[in-house]
């Protein structure tokens, strides 16, 4: 009975993107029975048997509190201690929620959610906080089986039926008239956050109740963050896919592309000698020698820092200052109507800093819309007679134009100054070529066009191409 559930609990992972074996279930279920049921004993045996990454932990522990406390409930003995002076300020204040519905008659009678959400956050109040959070999921009514694919759609509902975006404008205003601290502004921003993960969680939970393993499944399939959308990441989730970028780029950085170049002596180059041997009636009176060397390349980024594309540049370029021992020169470029060199900031500066401060004191935009054909035209005029031909270049971005001038000629020519030119499109492929998107319009000039839209295709890219 518990291996199988054991078994399915690793199939639901395996789901979720975490690569789970066959020796890890068996450690797994042999850890189990070791340690017995007692939920915490039980928690620690399988998150040390199953997951090897740390990036994979937020998914174990969703996965764990849906599939064991709310599918299998009885699998588990629960050791819950009940903390009595929060369970008594919980019942506080549920007159007063329930007043905004007309059912109670305290001091919030009349008052509308959004007030409620705000004097809960300004009193960091997470009691009241939890009862909200269960306001918003119980708004949302009876759930149909589409409801499983919709849960982000879902919890903005659920935040409206809450005033969430009233308060967070009040909130935003009582800041600027209070002059809030920055410490108690972060506090704030928590409990929004543990607000919104809270409500995430009753939702799954009463999807999971209502649907069984079906739901779970696509809760894990739509949880995997290695192939979850850059522009769909929170920021707990932003947080950790940055972690993993600085490990990825170590193994990287130890690896060097290796090519072969002539020498006196050394490796004996069979190709060329055959070659020389053809002149003298194919005798190799003379052999010829290679030598390996390493090969490190001249690399150019430049990157849209528009909305959601923004999360993405900022990914790549730490990735590749990270690995910045690779290349014998970087230089890097931020755009979205205009453009501005920012390699300066990642000279003596650490990754994090160097970021805040090229985001913060580059000129790149004039507007919040990108023009792809204007930043091309600016960056031939003013960059391109400084690269070598030796040079690769990378641009990184969507390539929506918002239908202006595409500028194509001047890409072209930048193409024929560079080594090559590769772009990285973190859209998914079947929208390219939609609306004002022209990447069709821009791909015959560059060497390859790669969809790059989650960790894992970066992943794969990076290591064909570095």
């Amino acid at each position: 009975m518990l291996e199988e559930k054991i078994l399915e609990f690793a199939r639901l992972l395996r789901k979720g993107g975490v690569n789970v074996s066959v020796t890890q279930v068996t450690a797994a279920i042999q850890a189990a029975a070791a340690v017995g049921l007692a939920q915490e004993d039980f928690y620690t045996a399988l998150l040390s048997t199953l997951i090897v990454d740390q990036i994979d932990q937020p998914l174990f522990d969703k996965l764990f509190r849906l599939y064991f406390f709310s599918l299998e409930r009885g699998v588990l003995q629960k050791h819950i201690n009940h903390n009595q002076h929060e369970t008594d300020e919980a019942s506080a204040v549920l007159p007063l929620v329930d007043s905004i519905e007309g059912t109670g008659t305290g001091r919030g009678a009349g008052a509308s959610p959004y007030l409620l959400l705000v004097k809960a956050v300004r009193e960091t109040n997470y009691p009241l906080l939890r009862r909200l959070g269960e306001m918003g999921i119980e708004s949302l009514g009876d759930l149909e089986q589409g409801a499983i694919n919709e849960i982000d759609k879902l919890i903005d509902q659920a935040k409206v039926a809450i005033g969430w975006y009233q308060a967070v404008n009040t909130l935003e205003k009582i800041r600027v008239q209070e002059k809030v601290s920055e410490i108690r502004y972060s506090k704030w921003l928590e409990c929004l956050s543990y607000l919104e993960k809270y409500m995430e969680s009753l939702l799954e939970e009463v999807l999971v109740k209502k649907f069984g393993y079906d739901a779970i499944e696509e809760i894990a399939l739509a949880a995997n963050i290695r192939e979850k959308e850059f522009y769909r990441l929170d920021q707990l989730e932003i947080q950790e896919i940055r972690k993993h970028i600085t490990k990825m780029a170590r193994k990287l950085a130890s690896r060097y592309s290796r090519r072969y170049r002539r020498a006196k002596h050394g490796k004996i180059d069979l190709r060329r000698t055959i070659k020389n041997a053809m002149i003298n009636n194919g005798t190799p009176i003379r052999l010829k020698y290679r030598k390996r060397v390493i090969s490190k390349p001249e690399l150019i980024l430049l990157c849209d820092v528009s909305g959601s594309v923004a999360v993405f540049s900022e990914f790549m370029l730490q990735l590749v200052y990270t690995i910045q021992n690779r290349f014998s020169h970087i230089r890097s470029f931020l755009f979205v109507n205009t453009v501005d060199e920012v390699t300066e900031f990642f000279t003596n500066n650490s990754i994090e800093e160097a970021l805040e401060k090229a985001f913060a004191k580059a000129r790149y935009a004039m507007s919040p819309f990108s023009d792809y054909g204007r930043v091309f035209r600016l960056f031939e005029k003013q960059y391109l007679p400084t690269f070598s031909p030796q040079s690769t270049l990378i641009i990184l971005g969507d390539a929506r134009n918002n239908y202006r001038h595409d500028e194509r000629d001047s890409l072209q020519r930048i193409g024929e100054q560079v080594r090559r030119i590769l772009w990285f499109n973190p859209q998914p492929g079947d929208q390219w070529n939609t609306e004002d998107s022209i990447i069709g319009i821009y791909a015959p000039y560059c060497r390859q066009v790669f969809e790059c839209r989650n960790l894992k295709q970066l992943k794969e890219v990076t290591e064909a191409i570095l």
